[in-house]
Order: C-alpha cells, then structure tokens, then sequence
C-alpha cells in the first residue's frame, strides 16, 4: 500500500509542476532549490518518483533512442492534490544543527572538544555559503533556468544568506565567550550572556 504523501512528496511534485523531469534531471534541479532547506537523499527523492506515479499525481513515459530513459510528467490528479496542500497549513520550522547539540552537552567534555565543534559549524557553514554563491551570481547574471521565477527564489536564496550569517555570526560570538572561560563546567550566567537573554525577550519580531 503507497504511504499518505508528506512534504517531501509534494515537494517532489511541485518540480514536476514546474516542467517534466526524468529522475536524474531532477535531482539535479533539487541540488539547486530543495537541498538549501529540504535536503533529502537521492535515494528518498527517486522513491518519492515512483510513489508519486502509484498515487496517479505523477505519469512516467519512457523516451526511445539509443539511450532510453524515464520521464516523469505531472497528472491533472496530481495538480490538483498540490494545489490543496498549498492551502493547508505548513508544519512548525525546526532547526537541527549538530554543532548545537554539541556545545549543549560540552560541559560533559572539554574546551578543545567545544572548540572544535564550533570552528568545524563555522567551517561547515562558510562551505555552503562558497557553494552557493555560484547559483546566486548565476541568477544575477542570467536569471537561471526560471527567471519567471526569480520573485519567489530571490525570497529563499535571501533568507539562507541571512541564515548563514547569522550562524557565523553565532559561532564567532561563542567562541569569543569560550576563551573568557576557564573550563567547560560551573559557568553560570556571564555579564554577556545576560545582556543577549535580556535582548532576546526584549525584542519584538
């Protein structure tokens, strides 16, 4: 029996809304959109293909020629089914960093450890942001493969920006912190961290 679709299954087929793609194509296309802030495996994405065709939102056509492949093209159904998940109402955000978790239990280690969980989420994040840039400038340059697109692109492509820095912005302010201390363990609440507590109840989103 095909499982309910969840986000990642109307995710998949919101691509598909945009214009067939064969599965290859497609991954592709989420390496460029949906990783930034829906990563899903190639693996999950191609199974999501195949429950998409079971569920009758999805149609695969088999394309001759000396290398024939699979593509997969949105059904009336499937249209219609994405077009009522856009109404409901999206999930809670979540936020899952390991570098967190790490500085988190860090008083159950040691100050190199805590340090090099945080330089290495630094580092990690600088990664992705050198990664990205190359899509952005590409955007700026030709519009992309959707320029049509670009008012509701620009949205996602800004908000990582802002999220990236942020989180650099993060790592550096922790391990500025981490060197006024003198071990992992029986801090308490510092001048600094009072000040970033009271700001944080202080300020109006």
């Amino acid at each position: 029996m095909t499982p309910q679709p969840t986000a990642s299954s109307f995710a998949v087929l919101g691509l598909l809304g945009v214009q067939p793609w064969t599965a290859y194509e497609l991954v592709a296309q989420s390496k460029r959109s949906l990783h930034w802030f829906w990563p899903r495996s190639e693996r999950h994405l191609y199974a999501e293909l195949k429950r998409l065709v079971e569920r009758g939102h999805a149609e695969a056509h088999v394309e001759g020629g000396r290398r024939r492949r699979t593509r997969y093209t949105i059904t009336p159904a499937g249209r219609a089914a994405l077009q009522a998940w856009l109404g409901t109402e999206p999930a809670p955000p979540t936020l899952e960093i390991e570098g967190l978790v790490r500085v988190m239990l860090a008083d159950q280690g040691n100050m190199d450890d805590l340090r090099a969980a945080v330089e290495a989420t630094a580092r990690q994040a600088r990664t992705v942001r050198a990664e990205g840039l190359p899509f952005v400038a590409e955007l700026l340059a030709t519009g992309g493969p959707f320029p049509q697109r670009l008012h509701l692109n620009e949205r996602l492509v800004s908000f990582y920006s802002d999220f990236n820095n942020l989180l650099l912005r993060w790592c550096e302010e922790t391990l500025a912190d981490v060197e006024t201390w003198q071990g992992t363990q029986d801090i308490g609440l510092t001048p600094s961290g009072r000040q970033r507590l009271v700001r944080a109840i202080s300020e109006d989103p």
